[in-house]
């Protein structure tokens, strides 16, 4: 090839890309400022984990397509060194290679034969992925002609190499061999052309020219779809949001610039812009996604769509704020932008149940979630247009220091009779049991706090409670918007933990635990905070609980709370402790990293579900499919799951064949006699007497 012919092809494809890209990046430039440089250790582990290792793509419930995936991406890692050779040549002459890579060189041969093979297993899995796309066409992969012509691209790479490869080995007369099997594949379909120079000359020149141009075309047509990804993925892995992920971001709301949540795409950070540019629309984030199974008008697939044709339909003003210097040119360039409402309605901003289900499935780290508690801070803090129920939670917290808006002064009577400890008695104690509002104030989960305390006075845990001082964590205001009230809970709630000197919080709400663990350290409050099932696995491993079996139980399903086993990876514990009472647990499909939300979460336990079918009937169904005619006990770890599943199951009419208890009621039902006998005249009824319905 000509010398002149390369270097053309390559200024004309670099100038067109630096301009494609420059008009994609420079919208990201008038997006908020956030930090995404912190903690480099952490994100190169996280880059070689899920950005090069591809952890998420060969995850159990899509390993097949997953693979294909994750084969391509191989090719493509591989053939960039190939990639490189092949310009040299064009450029340089047929002697050209790379350090160490001559061809007649041991790793040379190495490398030319892992070419090879991916090579043709990249073919395989762009045949794989025609046929999905073309035949079995699954629900949550879009369709669009794009998907089809990358495919068809990629194809062309693999065959024009093959080709190219293959004209050269006619050409000198080389025999196939195992040792290059894509180039012997080649030669043996070019055989015929043996004997006539010429062809083969053009032919090698032809696959090359062609190769080399759909690189270069390849790599321009990226930036305008969602194949955007192949240039973004990386760098969005790299700069994905650090543990503790079950923390949202601190609203600074007493700055003079103060940000109360996204009104406009330009309150969006510029890692969200960069998100809905990675997004691949592979649609993992449907799979077991509560909203869009239930059919709710919310697909983080298609928000991520919505915003990335906003942000190029916007391009213009956003350009200009970026670039505008004085206020007058800044607040026309502000003016010009719709709210985000127009983009995405708050129909399904408000659907999200806050499961986590789409940032754990999402191969490229995307976070969807919160992206839309944002909308609703916009919503509930300047807008003031949210659902009317929201309305009593948040003046039930902020009067009351509870949900429910219950008098604060009865937080302690579901304990009047136990002589629990308090922390303000000034005695010494090793764990502070923070109660939950759920389990002071709902009669059925305040069964589960004298369990709690049962299991602990049997196990001698050194316990105290925080009794009338303890108030609402604001986790359900924090996800229904309204940060100012959380702040105000959470910085009310650390300065009574830090006075009392607590440094080990023992829960039962998983949500507790998460703004607990996570989001109160934002306001001074560092704590060990465990769950209940936690402490019981941890005791029983200790040999300081042990439980007998738990009679008349049936069978047994457990149910993974979302901001237990996704938010704060804990799967195992509860188990444990299940285990411990001689509980076999009998799975459900969708079960661990994969359970499905019983619909409470994101502050949705308090708003009524209008629209697609009921998230927790869902949910019960596959409980009680799992559990089969004879029925049996649906377990779980949290106040609102449990309250969810016991709603289901009243609704659906499974009353006489389905139970729902907390992980502590079970355990708690193996104690020995003795504890049995001391508290019967206070136990409640479904621990006293195991074969009634709770």
């Amino acid at each position: 090839m000509s010398f002149v012919l390369t270097a053309g092809m390559l200024v004309v494809a670099g100038l067109v890309f630096a301009f494609t890209m420059t008009r994609r990046i420079a919208p990201l430039l008038a997006l908020r400022r956030e930090d995404r440089l912190d903690r480099p250790g952490e994100r190169l582990r996280t880059l070689l984990r899920f950005g090069l290792g591809q952890k998420r793509l060969v995850d159990p419930e899509e390993r097949g397509p997953g693979l294909l995936h994750v084969v391509i991406f191989a090719a493509f890692l591989v053939l960039a060194i190939r990639t490189i050779t092949l310009f040299g040549v064009a450029l340089a002459g047929d002697a050209f290679h790379l350090p160490l890579l001559a061809p007649e060189s041991e790793l040379g041969q190495v490398y030319l034969f892992v070419k090879d093979v991916v090579v043709l297993a990249a073919l395989l899995a762009v045949a794989g992925f025609l046929w999905r796309r073309l035949v079995t066409k699954p629900d949550r992969v879009t369709r669009s002609a794009e998907g089809v012509v990358i495919l068809l691209f990629i194809a062309g790479l693999m065959v024009t190499e093959i080709a190219f490869d293959g004209a050269l080995r006619v050409s000198r007369g080389e025999a196939a061999t195992w040792a290059a099997p894509a180039g012997s594949l080649g030669a043996t379909l070019l055989g015929g052309f043996a004997r006539d120079a010429g062809a083969l000359a053009a032919i090698a020149t032809a696959s090359l020219l062609l190769h080399l141009a759909l690189i270069l075309v390849f790599g321009n047509v990226l930036p305008y779809g969602k194949h955007f990804h192949i240039i973004t993925a990386l760098p969005n892995v790299w700069f994905a949001r650090l543990p503790p992920t079950g923390a949202l971001a601190k609203l600074d709301l007493e700055a003079e610039d103060a940000r109360f949540g996204t009104a406009t795409v330009k309150d969006l950070s510029w890692k969200e812009g960069w998100d809905v540019y990675s997004c691949t629309e592979c649609g993992r984030c449907q799979t077991h996604c509560p909203t869009y199974v239930t059919g709710k008008p919310l697909s983080h697939k298609e928000v991520n769509r919505a915003i990335r044709h906003h942000l190029v339909e916007e391009a213009s003003p956003l350009t200009a704020l970026a670039r505008a210097k004085e206020p007058a040119a800044r607040e026309a360039a502000l003016a010009a932008l719709p709210p985000i409402t127009s983009v995405v309605p708050p129909d399904t901003f408000w659907a999200c149940t806050t499961c986590g289900w789409c940032e754990t499935a999402c191969p490229v780290l995307i976070e969807n979630v919160p992206r839309l508690v944002d909308m609703r801070r916009q919503a509930v803090q300047v807008d003031a247009t949210f659902p009317d129920e929201a309305q009593r939670v948040f003046k039930g917290i902020e009067t009351q220091g509870n949900p429910w808006g219950i008098g604060s002064n009865k937080r302690t009577e579901w304990c009047e009779d136990l002589d629990v400890p308090r922390a303000a008695a000034g005695g010494t104690f090793e764990w502070l049991f923070f109660v939950g509002c759920a389990g002071a104030f709902d009669d059925r989960q305040k069964k589960v706090s004298r369990a709690i305390v049962r299991i602990l006075r049997e196990a001698n845990v050194s316990f105290a409670i925080l009794g009338e001082e303890e108030t609402c964590t604001g986790d359900a205001a924090r996800r229904l918007g309204n940060e100012y009230l959380f702040q105000m809970q959470a910085t009310a709630l650390a300065e009574t933990l830090n006075g009392h000197g607590v440094t080990k919080i023992l829960v039962q709400c998983p949500h507790c635990l998460n703004t607990l663990a996570n989001e109160l350290p934002q306001f001074g409050g560092r704590y060990e905070v465990v769950h209940h099932a936690e402490l019981i696995a941890r005791l029983v491993a200790d040999g300081k609980l042990r439980p007998g079996a738990a009679a008349g139980l049936g069978e047994v399903t457990f149910h993974d709370p979302c901001y237990l086993a996704r938010w704060n990876g804990i799967t195992e514990p509860p188990r444990a402790a299940l285990a411990a009472a001689g509980v076999s647990v009998k799975e459900m499909p969708r079960n661990r990293r994969e359970g499905f939300c019983c619909g409470a979460g994101g502050g949705r336990f308090w708003l009524e579900e209008r629209l697609g079918t009921r998230v927790n009937q869902n949910r019960i169904a596959e409980a009680a499919l799992t559990l089969g005619d004879a029925g049996g006990v649906v377990a779980t770890g949290c106040p609102f799951c449990l309250t969810m599943m016991k709603d289901a199951v009243n609704e659906t009419g499974r009353e006489e064949k389905l139970k729902v208890l907390d992980v502590a009621e079970i355990v708690a039902l193996g104690l020995p006699d003795r504890t049995a006998r001391a508290s019967a005249e206070t136990t409640p009824a479904v621990l006293a007497a195991p074969k009634q319905d709770p």
